[in-house]
């Protein structure tokens, strides 16, 4: 029997379809190379626009750059590597006398700088520290007491038990706690009896790679004589109003710079910070963990309304209490932002002046802090500090520093 199916003949593409279907194939190769291309040019760019100074950026353009800024740096304090994200250290030159050292948190920086402070020391290291559980910072102070170094360290009641503070009472430090319910919330270290540090950073994890914090270190055998005179009280178990002596040469000039040092509860820093205020023409910029003093307050608000610009960064969580001022002052009129750093503290006790005068320290600025805290501040005229501070203040407006 004859095959009656028939066989199925088969075409052969011709060379003008092998052709055309080539070209298609190249041309689809060809735009997604070329796409790839855009984008990770797209990348560079954007990476390229965040080294950008924010000063330089055009107000247009502002926003974005805010936003890739933020991306760039959150990205970076993700991958837990210890490098800078910002201007996180600056030496300010001080005419007729020692250079000032800021630093400037979270960041490694203000750790390592701490550690090589305390390394300088050729004599003497009084630390005033509220909570301490750094372990480099406590290797350092050992190391400067293997060095023959005199070590002596002042802390909370609440945060003596700490395994960095224990390790330095077992190797024989003098550490005294103040031993009360009020806190001990001083931040600082004295060097020689000539080199201080002090600001707002407790020597803490959480202080050095979340919180925003600040620190300076500044050289002045007059300055530190006030700080030692009420550590020496602290050390002989004198605190809060026990401390009571009132702070001897609290004003200095260093060089052309008027610098103010004072201590709560014996000096009245509320009346110190209001007097400062008072004199405001044209801003005020604050930065404040907690605001709860109505005096305060009532005196930004009288500002806001004379015409001064003022504008208060507060920390998300202190905000939300019901003794916060935050409401308050908004309805002053004075410009409010909660931080953006939901994953640390806005950690800072700032007050910038006119871009001219700065207000630093560990008082917040509250009713235990005025009255039952030990607390210092520091007040300093200088327009390169200031302007620093002011560089400090919108990168935290504006959460670009990277928050984990």
């Amino acid at each position: 029997m004859a095959n009656s199916r028939k066989k199925t003949k088969k075409t052969t593409p011709s060379v003008r379809e092998k052709t055309e279907d080539s070209a298609e194939k190249t041309s689809r190769h060809s735009f997604k190379g070329c796409l790839s291309v855009l984008v990770v040019l797209a990348i560079a760019a954007a990476a390229a626009f965040t080294f950008v100074p924010e000063e330089k950026v055009p107000a247009a353009l502002d926003p974005l750059h805010t936003e890739l800024l933020a991306a760039r740096n959150t990205l970076i304090a993700k991958t837990g590597l210890d490098i800078s994200r910002f201007d996180d250290t600056a030496v300010v030159e001080v005419p007729g006398a020692s250079p000032v050292k800021l630093y400037f948190a979270p960041s490694p920086n203000i750790k390592r700088g701490l550690c090589d402070f305390i390394r300088s020391a050729k004599s003497t290291v009084d630390i005033c520290i509220y909570d301490l559980d750094l372990n480099e910072v406590a290797d350092a102070l050992l190391d400067a007491q293997a060095r023959k170094v005199e070590v002596r360290l002042v802390t909370d009641e609440d945060n003596v038990m700490m395994a960095a503070v224990e390790k330095l009472k077992r190797a024989g430090v003098t550490v005294v706690p103040d031993n009360r319910p009020a806190i001990m919330h001083n931040k600082f270290v004295i060097v020689d009896a000539r080199y201080l540090w002090t600001g707002s950073y407790n020597f803490t994890v959480n202080g050095t790679r979340r919180n925003d914090n600040n620190a300076l270190i500044l050289e002045s055998p007059e300055i530190a004589a006030c700080y030692l005179a009420k550590f020496n009280e602290y050390i002989a178990g004198k605190f809060g109003p026990k401390a009571s002596r009132k702070t001897f040469g609290g004003r200095v000039v260093l060089g052309r710079m008027p610098v103010i040092a004072a201590f709560s509860p014996a000096d009245g820093i509320r009346n110190l910070l209001l007097d400062e205020l008072s004199h405001a023409k044209n801003s005020v910029k604050l930065m404040a963990f907690s605001f709860t003093d109505q005096e305060i307050a009532d005196c930004l608000g009288s500002l806001a309304k004379k015409g001064v610009s003022v504008k208060c960064l507060f920390d998300f969580g202190q905000a939300n209490s019901k003794y916060s001022q935050d409401s308050y002052l908004r309805g002053c009129g004075v410009k409010i932002k909660l931080s953006p750093n939901r994953s640390g503290k806005m950690h800072h006790k700032v007050i910038i002046i006119d871009d001219e005068t700065v207000i630093t320290g560990s008082y917040n600025y509250s009713k235990n802090a005025e009255r039952n805290n030990d607390e210092n501040i520091l007040i300093l005229k200088n327009r390169e500090i200031a302007a620093l501070y002011v560089k400090e203040f919108k990168r935290c407006w504006k959460g670009t520093k990277g928050y984990l």
